[in-house]
């Protein structure tokens, strides 16, 4: 029997630093919650398409070569006071982090078993756009440093 068709509503954003190891990454059981969150971009993997012509063939052959994500993840927020402070607690904790240590963003569904993860090194705030009935939100640019699997879902929290 197919699965029901999920809305985004619940759909909270969440960060924490996790350890990096040889084998991948190990997380802490509690994400940090960033309120305001509108969307997380979508990453789409694709292969890239090596050049395998012999110089005697008419047709070009190709192979695939390395997985690439495009190294980007946009992510939206509400441009509020509460996001500005939550997102600068997180950039504190970001530039204070130890060696072994990497930013890991998730997207966390209610209604789904795992979530999403994302290690990222953090993009700034960029100046909002500012027109005639539009909200005002920043749309941050964070460098996609990897894409790890998914895992058992953890709610995140805001903590004081």
């Amino acid at each position: 029997m197919a699965g029901k068709a999920l809305s985004t509503i619940g759909v909270k954003f969440g960060w924490q630093l996790a350890t990096a190891t040889s084998s991948g990454y190990t997380y802490e059981n509690a994400w940090e919650q960033i309120e305001e969150c509108v969307s997380i971009g979508g990453v789409e993997t694709t292969k890239d398409k090596l050049d395998a012509t012999p110089l005697e063939s008419k047709v070009k052959k190709y192979v695939g070569g390395h997985a690439d994500t495009g190294g980007e993840l946009v992510t939206t927020f509400n441009a509020s006071d509460t996001f500005e402070a939550q997102w600068a607690k997180m950039m504190t904790a970001y530039d204070a982090r130890t060696t072994g240590k990497v930013l890991a963003f998730c997207a966390y569904h209610p209604d789904r078993a795992k979530m999403h993860i994302y290690i990222v090194e953090p993009g700034v705030l960029p100046k909002p756009e500012y027109s005639v009935g539009s909200v005002l939100q920043y749309s941050v640019s964070n460098v996609l440093v990897d894409l790890p699997e998914d895992i058992t879902k953890v709610e995140p929290t805001v903590t004081a």
